[in-house]
């Protein structure tokens, strides 16, 4: 038995946080990992990174150890829980991000005004001024013609770098293109312009 498990078993009013995590976070890795594989949830390295983090916040922030109870599970069990909630909520804010970015609606938060904790680029897919434009459109809430004046450009250039930005996020993200509306022809069957 761990020398953590053992003081979270004497007193929940002296154990320490930092001794938590240096004992235990080879092991907090390894159950973010094996649900992550199990359910098949697409997250990378840097975000698994964020999702050990959240878990550390969570605990530390809402005084789990304190909530910590043997009689009820045991701590492998107990930290188990922690990870899968933290992994759920991390992925369905990344789902609601994905999908506001993939409709080019803006995020909304509950209380119906932009929610900008969620948004975040990935590194390397967009191009200075994709990434200049959708930040624009999506954190700062501005409309074409707002962005075109802030950068010197008209408002249809915003438009079209808004629209190749979105659908290189698409591709990075492996997400289809919408579909075609009622009447539109599809891309295959438009026209090529010589």
């Amino acid at each position: 038995m761990s020398s953590t498990i053992m003081e979270i078993e004497k007193r929940y009013d002296e154990i320490s946080y930092e001794s938590l995590f240096k004992e235990h976070s080879r092991l907090i890795y390894k159950l973010i990992i094996n649900f992550v594989k199990s359910r098949n949830i697409n997250l990378h390295g840097s975000e698994i990174d964020d999702v050990y983090q959240e878990i550390a916040l969570k605990i530390f922030k809402n005084d789990y150890i304190s909530r910590y109870n043997v009689e009820k599970s045991s701590f492998i069990t107990w930290l188990n829980i922690i990870c899968r909630t933290t992994v759920i909520d991390y992925y369905r804010k990344k789902l609601r991000w994905m999908e506001s970015v993939l409709t080019d609606e803006p995020l909304r938060n509950p209380e119906g005004g932009l929610d900008t904790s969620l948004f975040s680029l990935p590194a390397g897919v967009l191009t200075d001024r994709q990434a200049e434009v959708l930040t624009l459109f999506f954190k700062e809430g501005l409309i074409a013609c707002e962005i075109a004046r802030k950068l010197g450009i008209t408002s249809r250039t915003v438009r079209s770098i808004k629209s190749q930005a979105l659908n290189r996020l698409r591709i990075h993200y492996g997400a289809s293109a919408p579909l075609a509306e009622a009447g539109e022809p599809r891309l295959s069957e438009r026209r090529k312009a010589s």
